[in-house]
């Protein structure tokens, strides 16, 4: 389950940008945990999956980070979440088990994650705030859900800042638990929003009880959306995949085939045949055996 080298969603390069309303799902455990990664699930089939998973209540701790408004192509640099990374790639010994989801179609909520864990394993829960960067300096030791909630990232140039601030928050919150205990983090995301893409994020009908500074923020956060996607400067080669396997295969096919072809026209071709056999014989010894 163990992956090399963190770029933590390099490995799905060459579908990252085909899912825009699409964000990873991240899981690393101290405890043995049969968890399969995967290139795209559903939310409902990936909260089935935990479901089935933690029953068995594998960990004392379990930290459910839920960082809202990422993409996949947030995670394509080693120093996007290095912390998270060193977990999910091996380098931190102490991990046993990892698996990424690295595109999840729908909303994964991350508040019915921890529900699910807290009916079944009965722990307790401490919610930290990851926008004020406090928490407690211990958690007991009894069974706990430790759900950090972090901000939604924002589109400016601090994005990247940002995302790397929340996973040391995330790495100091798990140093805080005790290293007789062991631990399952489950890092739960929602899709970035997109100026031509409806919001992901499900939203009531009746809007009595809104949060009128969320709604304020939510419509400054995709004014903004439009001028930052359009101002990048990547090349064709880096937005595009010229290369896909059905091209490579069909590639490979072809060769066999010009092969195939080849060796049975030069077989064709090397055929020689003396003129004399298309002659007739008038021999006397021809004609006395045609007698």
């Amino acid at each position: 389950m163990h992956l090399s080298g963190f770029s933590l969603l390099a490995l799905g390069a060459a579908t990252v940008n085909a899912f825009r309303d699409t964000s990873p799902f991240f899981l690393a455990s101290t405890s043995e945990i049969l968890a399969t990664p995967a290139s795209i699930k559903t939310a409902t089939s990936l909260l089935d999956d935990l479901s089935s998973t933690l029953s068995t209540c594998p960990s004392d701790y379990y930290v459910v980070a839920f960082q809202p408004g990422v993409h996949s192509t947030d995670f394509a640099t080693s120093h996007s979440a290095p912390r998270l990374g060193a977990k999910m790639t091996g380098q931190d010994k102490a991990i046993r088990s990892s698996a990424i989801v690295h595109e999840v179609a729908g909303m994964l909520d991350a508040k019915q994650v921890q529900s699910m864990i807290e009916k079944s394993c009965g722990a307790g829960s401490t919610v930290v705030d990851g926008a004020s960067g406090s928490y407690p300096s211990s958690f007991g030791e009894e069974p706990q859900v430790i759900a950090v909630n972090f901000p939604i990232l924002s589109l400016g140039s601090d994005r990247a800042q940002q995302l790397s601030d929340n996973d040391g928050l995330l790495a100091d919150i798990v140093d805080r638990i005790p290293s007789s205990k062991k631990y399952t983090i489950l890092y739960v995301t929602s899709p970035r929003e997109f100026q031509d893409s409806e919001s992901p994020v499900y939203h009531s009908d009746d809007n009595t009880y809104q949060d009128p500074v969320h709604m304020e923020l939510k419509r400054d956060y995709s004014a903004h959306g439009y001028r930052v996607d359009s101002a990048s400067n990547k090349s064709l080669f880096q937005e595009y995949q010229y290369f896909t396997p059905g091209i490579f295969m069909g590639l490979i096919a072809s060769f066999f085939f010009v092969a195939v072809l080849y060796v049975g026209f030069s077989a064709l071709t090397s055929l020689q045949v003396p003129y004399a056999a298309f002659e007739k014989d008038t021999s006397p010894n021809a004609q006395k055996k045609q007698q």
